[in-house]
């Protein structure tokens, strides 16, 4: 009987042995089994030796902004899946963290992996630079043309933004007025609204420059009219709406408003056409301390699996054919625009002194 359950066992693990088994033949640990079969449905076509290299590295250390829910619940997932190895996040305002790691780089101080950044064109600008390493991941199909720079950045999310009013203040027929982006300048709101500036960089840039083309040059002395508060990032600001302090926020992030909606927070949005949805991207360092982490926590997260435990609580998905899985989809009253503002990554990049002049010149209190 006893060589009966010991045949049994020994069958057990000879068949996942063989259900792992790479393409090349090569043995697989059995402490990385499970993570290989799960390489194997989720990840096809990302090799064995990518995995076991990653474990031997056993750390990824990724520079990511203020999308704090996100990123930690795809870190929660890819851990689960690959518990050989630690992934540590490191978090700043996209600003600081941009000039933060090319400093590094240039210094020869290499500690992150992996570089995300809501303003693409800065990545672009990182590849030029040489502060960037080429990888083409097996999922490259999946993202357009248009949203992607092949083998060097892939997009996180279409970071969308718009305005949004805190539900105790403001009532929903106060707010039809903005639904459109020219609301922004109705005197009601005077001495109630609060707003990001362009230094910030990232997604706020880019709200400032599609304001500054699309609604005319005038749009900072027409914003400042109303008299806005002004916070240091895009969290805090959200979170000053949630709380009652300000009334109305311009240029909302839904990426903050999202955590803070499903913890009940009173808070709804609007996205005027042309809408606002600049993309963030993710690349690996060139001099990654750990390549091989990094290479691995890049591929996983652009797969379906870990796509979707970023994007739940991150922006719109930039994948294609991906279904938008936030809850906020299902609120009666959230519309997703099909008209986009639409702006070359370097042009926005190239403005930022420009709007940062024009919003410390006609914004900022004197």
């Amino acid at each position: 009987m006893k060589s009966l359950k010991l045949a049994g066992a020994l069958g057990a693990v000879l068949a996942l042995a063989a259900l792992t088994l790479p393409a090349s033949g090569q043995n697989v640990d059995l402490a990385l089994a499970k993570s290989w079969a799960f390489m194997q449905e989720n990840m096809p076509g990302v090799p064995y030796d990518l995995l076991a290299s990653a474990c031997d590295e056993g750390k990824v250390t990724i520079y990511h902004g203020t999308w704090s829910a996100a990123q930690q619940n795809q870190k929660k997932a890819f851990e689960e899946a690959f518990p050989c190895v630690t992934v540590d996040l490191f978090e700043l305002q996209a600003g600081i963290l941009r000039q933060r790691f090319v400093a590094e780089s240039q210094a020869g101080q290499h500690t992150a992996d992996i570089i995300q950044d809501s303003d693409v064109g800065s990545l672009d600008t990182h590849a030029k630079a040489g502060l960037l390493a080429e990888y083409k991941i097996t999922s490259d199909a999946a993202f357009s043309d248009g949203a992607k720079h092949s083998g060097v950045w892939y997009p996180l999310r279409r970071g969308m933004v718009g305005i949004a009013w805190n539900t105790d203040l403001v009532t929903d027929e106060e707010a039809a007025v903005l639904k459109d982006w020219s609301g922004m300048f109705d005197k009601r709101w005077e001495g109630r609204v609060g707003l990001v500036g362009p230094a910030t960089g990232g997604i706020v840039l880019a709200t400032w420059y599609s304001w500054y083309k699309g609604l005319g040059p005038d749009v900072f002395q027409r914003i400042a009219a109303v008299k806005p508060r002004i916070f240091p990032g895009t969290v805090p600001s959200a979170a000053a709406l949630a709380s009652g302090d300000i009334a109305v926020l311009y240029g909302a992030s839904e990426t903050g408003l999202l955590p803070l909606m499903m913890d009940g927070a009173p808070v709804k949005w609007t996205l005027p056409e042309p809408a606002i949805g600049p993309l963030s991207g993710q690349a690996i360092s060139k001099n990654a301390p750990h390549p091989s982490a990094a290479r691995l926590y890049h591929e996983y997260a652009f797969s379906e699996e870990g796509y979707g435990a970023w994007q739940q609580l991150g922006g719109a998905p930039a994948r294609t054919n991906f279904k938008d899985l936030r809850e906020v989809v299902s609120k009666p009253w959230y519309h997703f625009p099909s008209k986009f503002f639409d702006f070359p990554p370097a042009e926005v990049t190239a403005a930022n002194a420009d709007m940062t002049r024009l919003f410390e010149q006609y914004v900022v209190p004197k």
